[in-house]
């Protein structure tokens, strides 16, 4: 036994007599040597054990402090209590994204003053000599032949950025008509006017005008338009109108719905006239000559003509003398202009006259057949092909 159990041994003993013996009596040999006896066990027992406790407790710290950590084992999920497992919680705050914002799609609302303050890059006009494609600055007035005026303004979304873009109908004037287009304008990121696309121009020999924008809700632009321009004595209330739908498609402005052409105008028609020449014959008794021309009248158009008017633009002193002329209105004409009015002449239908003429001028010359559609204020009738309407023809 060492030292240190020698203590602890001795210790125990001494506070054990110090709380027992005052309460001991002498009972005899034999109990003395039972009691001595029982003692002795005793104290082998508790010696036995501090030696077991002092030889365990320094080892097992010393295996503590020298004990390798143990190696990672799956993570472990406790149970829930029913406390947890009723109440929710409280989600941790969302991470910062650390993604960039996408830019918002620059405001294409572009007023009349800001239009007409700035030049915008036109896309080309119909063919001409007089509207140029390229920078262009918008007129409020008409000044001088070439002005490029702005006749309405509509807004929308039309090419589905979110952002609104401006759809411009612009006129290139020549007196009062010129070629016309639809065009949407938008802002780049730097905020300067540009133009998204051409949405559709004015044509020949149709649509020649066009005369109002709109934008739907879908971003369609719509162009109301005209088979026929004004001028040239035409009146733009007997034109045909119709309004064309026109879609963005990121190349362009493809026509989404409305109509693709235009009928017929009841008010237009196609006459076309040829003749040919005339030979006098020989001076009569009271010094005239005869002779014969040979006129024919065609309608290429799909409208019917109700009233043709025929003029023979002749040499002073030749009249009407025999042959068709009882086919037109009122018969023969008097004297003055050699006119024949006939009709009805249909679609497509051709008319041929042989008039017979009477001459008391012997001179020689060219003569002009021309044929002219007669309408009514209430029903106008025109021509706007000039080019066949008339024919030179001689006499001789």
């Amino acid at each position: 036994m060492t030292e240190l159990d020698d203590i602890l041994v001795s210790g125990e003993f001494a506070a054990f007599r110090e709380a027992y013996a005052p309460a001991v009596h002498p009972a005899g040999t034999t109990a003395v040597r039972d009691t001595v006896r029982r003692r002795r066990r005793r104290t082998a027992v508790v010696a036995a054990a501090a030696v077991v406790l002092a030889v365990a407790i320094p080892v097992g710290a010393n295996a503590a402090l020298h004990r390798p950590d143990p190696p990672p084992g799956p993570a472990q999920t406790a149970t829930p209590t029913p406390s947890e497992t009723t109440t929710s919680p409280t989600p941790p705050p969302p991470a910062p994204s650390t993604a960039s914002p996408t830019p918002a799609a620059p405001n294409g609302r572009i007023s009349r003053s800001q239009l007409l303050a700035a030049r915008i890059d036109l896309p080309a006009w119909r063919p001409g000599q007089v509207c140029k494609a390229g920078p262009t600055r918008i007129a409020d007035t008409y000044r001088q032949e070439g002005d490029v005026l702005l006749e309405d303004l509509a807004y929308g979304d039309v090419d589905g950025d979110g952002a609104v873009e401006t759809v411009a109908l612009l006129r290139c004037l020549i007196f009062q008509s010129g070629p016309s287009q639809v065009v949407v304008l938008d802002r780049d990121a730097a905020g300067r006017l540009v133009v998204l696309g051409q949405v559709t121009r004015s044509e020949a020999p149709g649509p020649q005008w066009l005369l109002a924008v709109q934008v739907t809700s879908r971003g369609t632009v719509r162009v109301e338009m005209a088979d026929i321009g004004p001028g040239g004595g035409w009146s733009l209330d007997w034109s045909q109108r119709q309004w064309r739908g026109y879609r963005w498609t990121d190349k362009g402005f493809t026509q989404v719905d409305g109509p693709s052409s235009f009928g017929p105008n009841k008010h237009l028609v196609d006459l076309t006239v040829t003749a040919g020449d005339v030979a006098w014959g020989a001076k009569e008794a009271d010094g005239t000559r005869t002779g014969t021309i040979t006129v024919t009248v065609r309608n290429l158009s799909q409208v019917p003509a109700d009233l043709v008017e025929l003029h023979l633009r002749m040499q002073v002193g030749t009249t009407a003398d025999g042959g068709d002329w009882s086919a037109c209105q009122g018969g023969p004409p008097p004297k003055g202009p050699i006119i024949c009015r006939f009709g009805p002449l249909g679609p497509g239908a051709t008319r041929t006259f042989r008039f017979g003429l009477r001459n008391s001028n012997t001179a020689s010359g060219t003569g002009i057949a021309e044929v002219t559609p007669i309408g009514t204020e209430a029903d106008p009738l025109m021509d706007p092909v000039q080019e066949n309407d008339e024919e030179r023809y001689t006499y001789r």
